[in-house]
């Protein structure tokens, strides 16, 4: 049976392919085994790894992060009261809950019953359980404690956790006024623009020159509204396909964080995840250079990826951590300067930490601002569009009324 892979090499470059297996967990370990990262990985011809568009098994057997942060936590609980770790993945296995991580669940329980340990049966399921996880997990077993590494990195999930849905909520309101005006705006241009455009053909009347604009736009969607989905849609289309282009994508990120507003909380989002991530593993015993090479899968925007490569063959090479990402010029500073403190005392895992709960505060405060302006300008425009297209409307009516009276 083949399967579609992506990983992370040892550069940290993304790799993708294809390998003959006749298990999923074979091609996990095929790709370990070269030092590569597992990123995802399903069969061939399923559309998950290198299809466009939705696919429905994968939708199907998502695992939420909440659901997983759950997980998490009562393995952590039941290890610390005491229980075998078969017994705590059968007790866990039998609650049920989500399908898919049911039956993962039951799986790991039987390779452990096996014989295996418990960070190499989490590793075979890379769609659930990420090298991170699998990562802090080995260095709980190495230091005998796996409960308290289990609660730190539950802690770690729920903050970004967390975090994402603060961001969400945030934009739900802006996108749902946003999707307001354009079906507003259509329904104003497909319904009620041809009524009056039709009663001042039949008048004959003479029509300001932005009245005839908005009334022949309005006729035009009345006729021609397949033919305009059917534009827009092929335009999503080729839009979304030329985003997908590896050449495309590091344009557009590059073009983004080079932007004046935008670039700069990009780039505290990504270094917010990506030092979160690095200062829970040092703060489970996971040295720094591995550390350094499991944080790049957190990271979506391909200039940090690179910039992270850089860095792990610098520290590698006996360069601090902070004067790595120093010549970086998309990094944000304040962080370097805590982790700078951190190691000069020994404490980088705790400096990293604290320096992401700073990125984070600060991304909280700048959406806020960002939406406190982005709301009204949108209503803004709202009103201003609907304004035009009644205006243009009204405007003709009013001189008709005054020229009968």
């Amino acid at each position: 049976m083949q399967f579609d892979f992506r990983a992370l090499d040892g550069t940290g470059k993304l790799q993708s392919g294809t390998l003959e297996a006749a298990a999923q967990a074979q091609v996990v370990e095929a790709l370990q085994a070269k030092g590569w990262v597992p990123m995802e990985i399903a069969p061939s011809g399923d559309g998950s790894v290198h299809g466009i568009g939705w696919n429905w098994r994968k939708a199907r057997n998502r695992v939420r992060l909440p659901e997983l942060v759950a997980f998490t936590e009562q393995l952590s609980t039941l290890l610390s009261a005491g229980q075998p770790l078969d017994r705590a993945l059968g007790i866990l296995h039998d609650a049920g809950g989500n399908p898919a991580l049911t039956a993962a669940v039951g799986e790991v329980r039987d390779q452990v019953r096996g014989g295996s340990a418990l960070s190499d049966a989490l590793g075979r399921h890379p769609q659930m359980f990420s090298s991170m996880y699998c990562a802090m997990v080995r260095a709980g077993e190495a230091g005998g404690v796996l409960p308290q590494v289990l609660a730190r990195l539950a802690e770690h999930l729920a903050r970004s956790s967390e975090f994402r849905r603060n961001v969400i909520n945030a934009l739900v309101y802006p996108v749902i006024l946003l999707a307001t005006v354009l079906l507003s705006m259509a329904f104003l241009l497909a319904y009620v623009v041809p009524q009056f455009a039709d009663m001042y053909a039949n008048l004959h009347a003479e029509l300001p020159w932005f009245s005839k604009i908005v009334l022949g736009l309005g006729m035009a969607v009345r006729r021609w509204w397949m033919v305009i989905a059917g534009i827009v849609f092929a335009a999503l289309l080729v839009f979304n396909f030329w985003l997908k282009q590896p050449a495309s994508k590091r344009l557009v990120e590059q073009r983004l964080l080079s932007t004046r507003w935008i670039g700069p909380l990009l780039a505290k989002m990504e270094a917010e995840r990506y030092l979160r991530t690095l200062a829970t593993l040092l703060a489970s015993g996971v040295h720094l250079v591995q550390g350094l090479r499991i944080s790049r899968a957190v990271l979506s925007n391909g200039q940090f990826l690179d910039s992270a490569a850089r860095v792990d063959d610098l520290v590698r090479s006996g360069t601090r951590f902070s004067d790595a990402w120093s010549s970086e010029p998309y990094f944000p500073r304040l962080p370097l300067q805590m982790a700078r403190i951190g190691e000069e005392a020994g404490e980088l895992d705790r400096m990293l930490l604290k320096a992401s709960d700073t990125l984070a505060a600060d991304i909280r405060t700048r959406l806020d601002r960002v939406l406190a302006a982005l709301v009204p300008a949108v209503t803004v425009l709202m009103f201003a569009l609907i304004g035009a297209v009644v205006m243009s409307i009204l405007v003709p009516l009013y001189d008709l009324t005054s020229v009968i009276g």
